[in-house]
């Protein structure tokens, strides 16, 4: 019995050790993983006769998120070379794994090979026949969703507060002009009272630093600098590069002149001081007509902007006269023949406001406001001001019936008219309020604004065809080798599928085709990160296609010249239609071909680009 036993000892000895050596191999497939491919482009055995532009790989289960794409092993290989690829991306739905390849795969047999973090792996093989490998294009996307692709265009800073300054100069300066332009013509008794002159001297104060504040900001908006950087008038040169910005500048010296000669308000009467407060006045009112010179028939916009600024001002300085000193308090009869001069002079500026601001909607927004930011709150600021001029009429026939043959003001009279006067004053501050917003936004037809800083980059191309499509294509440092391009968009409003293709001559060498996430104008970058390759040095073409609501743009050419030594000239912002001489040579050894070469004009770059 003895013998039986031990056996029996032994037998069982060895089912343990059979089964824990069982349970080993099991954990140790547990550990490597059980994650297997779905499907897959190109797919296992398939054949390819294009050129891939990315691999994608489709899980069975969640791959364990983006950190474990970031270590997950990806490798393409045909014909036992290698393909570089791009950085894996994991797709919305935590089980798709693409990459984007970088250079153009060999023909024959590939290979993916595949290996995730948690032990699973595998691989397949798919065969290219692409023909001769050397004359295809590689495609880069560009998403705006991946930072080291594209970085979308970013408006310039400072937007809100330059806004808000630009409404209070805007109300200090028609408070003081508009003030003195209603003395002057339909109350010269106003002169002979105190508050008139503590008012006119406060609104002056107030339009003088208001308006140094404004080009100050707007300064640091173009230096891209701190504000106190712009304190001092000597460093407003970049300010005095724009339009408005010259305009800004030019309408502070005019106010302080204005300022200067109203300090003493009946020196408004002096007819030696006449013609230097005139011309103060006009131009600080011309000013306002280069707020916004662009668009259709800009002659006819500067000539309406002015009236348009000219009549505004003098209804809101007109009304504040009334609130602030006409209806301070009770008084003589001068103050019935101020309200009897309001009355006569609303209704022709209430016609004049009305005609000059139809004419710049027409002129920049077009038939149709609803199509546009812009145009959605020039419909906001038209409802205001009908309600504007509602009061204001009901305002007026009040004063005209009721004022009839009146021969002072009485303190009923002041406590009836003083808060419907009030509230029209309020309406006007929120009319050009909405007008100091739309100067922010950009009507459908002002061209967008080149803005940014001033980057030098080697290669600049401009181009623009028909239907108003226009495109830059900067590309840098202009060597052999990795480059950054950066692709500015300017018209038509809207755009689909818009590329760019980069060809060399050189037929030994691939090209790129980028695929530009923008429907509607800005930039976007490719950076150097990318490992986007110009390996051919000489002359390469550039195409541009794309769509537009109507249908497909004509294609944009072009072309430029990729040194192959170290560095390269860059060329710094040049004015268009400057010429290089013919037959330039570029440090590197290539030499640009042809006579006549024009340099395009200045260039655009998105921040921290």
């Amino acid at each position: 019995m003895r013998v039986p036993a031990r056996l029996l000892s032994r037998a069982l000895l060895g089912c343990a050790l059979l089964l824990s050596i069982g349970v080993g191999h099991a954990s140790i497939a547990a550990a490597q993983g059980t994650n297997t491919i779905e499907s897959s482009t190109p797919g296992p055995g398939e054949t390819v006769t294009t050129a891939p532009t990315q691999i994608q790989l489709r899980f069975t289960e969640p791959v364990g998120g983006a950190d474990a794409v970031a270590k997950m092993v990806l490798s393409l290989s045909c014909d036992s070379k290698l393909t570089n690829l791009g950085t894996a991306q994991l797709g919305a739905d935590g089980r798709t794994v693409s990459a984007a390849l970088l250079q153009i795969p060999g023909s024959g047999t590939c290979t993916v090979n595949w290996e995730l973090p948690d032990g699973s792996k595998g691989s397949f093989n798919f065969t290219a026949q692409t023909g001769d490998p050397t004359a295809t294009t590689t495609t880069i996307p560009v998403d705006p969703g991946e930072g080291t692709t594209a970085d979308p265009y970013v408006e310039p800073r400072l937007g809100g507060p330059i806004g808000m300054v630009r409404l209070a100069a805007y109300m200090f300066t028609a408070m003081l002009i508009g003030g003195l332009f209603f003395i002057r013509g339909f109350w010269p008794e106003g002169v002979e009272y105190d508050i008139t002159e503590r008012f006119l001297r406060r609104v002056a104060i107030g339009a003088i630093a208001s308006l140094y504040l404004l080009a100050m900001l707007m300064n640091a908006r173009e230096t891209g600098d701190a504000i106190l950087a712009s304190a001092t008038p000597t460093a407003w040169g970049p300010l005095m590069e724009l339009d408005d910005g010259r305009a800004v500048v030019l309408r502070l010296l005019a106010v302080g002149v204005i300022a200067w000669i109203s300090w003493f308000t009946e020196r408004i009467f002096d007819p030696n001081r006449l013609v230097f407060w005139a011309v103060a006045v006009f131009t600080a009112i011309a000013s306002y007509g280069f707020d916004r010179s662009d668009g259709r028939a800009v002659l006819l916009g500067i000539v309406s902007a002015v009236a348009h600024s000219g009549l505004v001002i003098t209804w809101i300085g007109s009304i504040a006269m009334i609130w602030r000193v006409v209806l301070h308090g009770p008084g003589d009869v001068d103050l019935v023949h101020a309200l009897r001069g309001w009355h006569r002079l609303a209704t022709p500026l209430g016609i004049g406001v009305v005609a000059t601001g139809v004419v710049q909607t027409w002129r920049i927004d077009g038939i149709n406001l609803f199509v546009s930011g812009h145009g959605r709150v020039v419909i906001l600021k038209t409802i205001v001001v009908v309600a504007m001029f509602l009061l204001s009429s009901i305002l007026r026939e009040f004063v005209l019936t009721r004022m009839r043959g009146a021969k002072k003001l009485d303190e009923r009279m002041v406590w009836r008219l003083k808060r419907p006067v009030g509230i029209e004053l309020s309406l006007s501050i929120l009319v050009v309020a909405l007008s100091s917003w739309m100067l922010s936004m950009r009507p459908p037809y002002i061209a967008p604004v080149d803005r940014g800083p001033d980057v030098q980059w080697a290669i600049v191309q401009d181009m623009q065809g028909e239907d108003d499509f226009r495109v830059r294509v900067s590309i840098n440092p202009g060597n052999v080798g990795v480059n950054a391009v950066l692709i500015e968009y300017f018209g038509p409003s809207r755009v689909q599928k818009l590329t760019v293709t980069l060809t060399p001559v050189n037929p030994n060498f691939s090209g790129y085709t980028i695929y530009v996430p923008l429907a509607r104008p800005g930039a976007a970058r490719v950076g150097e990160g990318v490992g986007m390759q110009l390996r051919a040095p000489g002359e390469w073409r550039i195409q541009v296609t794309g769509m537009s609501t109507v249908g497909e743009l004509p294609m944009l050419t072009g072309s430029f010249i990729i040194a192959d030594g170290t560095t390269v000239t860059t060329l710094p912002r040049q004015p268009a239609g400057t010429t290089v001489p013919p037959s330039t040579t570029v440090p590197g050894g290539t030499t640009i071909p042809g006579t006549g070469t024009t340099v395009p004009g200045a260039t655009t770059t998105l921040p921290g680009g």
